[in-house]
């Protein structure tokens, strides 16, 4: 953004300079002042001496002409005075003051004066010029003309106008860009630890009143935010603790039964709800839990994960860079690709898990997959597994039940294991989703950078 806005100056710099470029050439005839100046005290230098020595007037003016001013003499015939404007007039009268030996008995002689355009020079360079004429005591008219130095190709004079122009703007520029963009920074780099599900607080209110009022607006809406997960974090864990003594309390009745067969099925669907109730609870828990970030190694993460899931039957293996660093919560993310594994056991006998690095110099995520050779799960329900205690009509979910919640107790439906590795992984900010193989199943997490 801040070079978003230094070139949004320079192009204003620019355009200003174009501006007047075009003013110059759609006006090429504004005389230079000096020159005007000038003109105007030879033309009355010269007045006086052909006042003085009229015989000399072609020889002196002959020798006093330059290849940018030319004087002559002319006949009044020949010098008819053409209408002024305004600019014109000023200078004419002020070629009037100028010439010797007016007073208020004595008016000056008539004069007149024009600006032109001079044809264009050997380099291409237009040329103002001012064509001025007196009469003299004799009757003839003094002529001259004076063409306006100092002109130049339309680029030349950028050569110092633009640095000179553009410095300034930056050094003053600079500092306030800086005042504006501090706090934007801060709040990116404070929206994008939110994220992550790290907030350290509300930011300090700083900088100009745009800043300081989406400051605010964001640490309103962060406050928000934290004490709603609060209050459902607490209603869930205080709803969980509550089931826990009817559930107990049926335990104990059921045991009562005679039937055998009636008595397990209650005893089987209780446990159910009770597997539920503990899911609950240590997602509720989990949640609770502000854990810090912290620098994690997540390829040494993942090779720990395979050895202590290694099961009889079962063959895991980790396939990625040796060393993965990166910055995470890692007792959750470990919980969250944990879950993922533990499914994948359960239903595969070939699991992978899989690491790699972003790209150098590029934005992309760190990448962590779970490959299994199970038995996959419908396109259509990949979505509805990580909705809580969804029921499925699966293979792969049928039969399956576990602590981590990826089944239920009587066959088609799975718990929070999912549920929790999603919300797990998008409080780091990433995404986790699910893919068929041919066979299996691939768990992708994908984290940023």
């Amino acid at each position: 953004m801040g070079g978003q806005l230094v070139a949004t100056l320079l192009v204003a710099v620019l355009l200003a300079h174009a501006a007047a470029i075009v003013a110059r050439q759609l006006a090429p005839d504004a005389m230079h002042p000096l020159a005007a100046r000038y003109m105007l005290d030879r033309m009355a230098g010269i007045y006086q001496s052909l006042r003085l020595s009229p015989d000399k007037g072609e020889e002196m003016l002959a020798a006093i002409g330059s290849p940018t001013a030319r004087f002559w003499l002319a006949s009044g015939a020949n010098a008819a005075s053409p209408a002024m404007n305004e600019a014109e007039r000023k200078q004419a009268q002020a070629l009037a003051e100028r010439l010797p030996g007016t007073s208020a008995s004595a008016p000056a002689p008539r004069s007149w004066v024009q600006l032109t355009d001079h044809a264009p020079g050997n380099d291409g360079v237009k040329q103002a010029g001012m064509l001025a004429s007196v009469e003299l005591p004799d009757g003839r008219w003094l002529v001259g003309y004076q063409q306006s130095p100092g002109g130049s190709p339309w680029w030349r004079p950028l050569h110092f106008s633009i640095p000179v122009s553009t410095l300034p703007v930056l050094l003053v520029a600079l500092p306030f860009i800086g005042r504006i963009l501090r706090p934007i920074r801060a709040l990116e780099r404070a929206a994008e630890r939110f994220s992550r599900g790290e907030h350290d607080g509300p930011l300090p209110v700083t900088g100009p009143r745009e800043a300081r009022e989406l400051t605010a607006a964001f640490n309103t809406m962060a406050e928000r935010q934290r004490r709603f997960v609060e209050d459902r974090t607490r209603m869930l864990a205080a709803i969980s603790h509550d089931l826990r003594t009817p559930i107990t309390s049926l335990r104990v009745r059921v045991e009562l039964i005679d039937d055998p067969e009636l008595r397990a099925a209650m005893i089987r669907t209780l446990e159910t709800m009770g597997l539920m109730v503990e899911q609950t609870l240590r997602f509720a828990a989990d949640d609770c839990v502000g854990e810090p970030s912290q620098d994690v190694d997540l390829a040494a993460l993942m090779r720990e994960l395979a050895a202590e899931l290694a099961r009889p039957g079962k063959r895991i293996r980790y396939a990625g860079p040796d060393r993965l660093p990166y910055r995470c919560r890692p007792l959750a993310l470990r919980r969250a690709v944990g879950n993922l594994a533990e499914n994948a056991i359960r239903h595969g006998t070939e699991i992978t898990l899989c690491a790699s690095a972003p790209r150098e110099n590029s934005d992309s995520d760190v990448i962590l997959a779970i490959i299994d050779n199970g038995p996959g799960i419908p396109a259509g329900e990949l979505e509805r597994v990580f909705e809580p205690f969804a029921r499925l009509d699966s293979a792969r979910c049928r039969d399956t039940a576990g602590d981590n919640g990826h089944g239920s107790a009587g066959g088609s439906g799975v718990g929070l294991g999912l549920s929790i590795a999603r919300s797990c992984v998008e409080a780091h900010g990433g995404t986790l989703t699910l893919t068929n193989n041919t066979p299996g199943l691939t768990a992708t997490i994908a984290l940023p950078t």
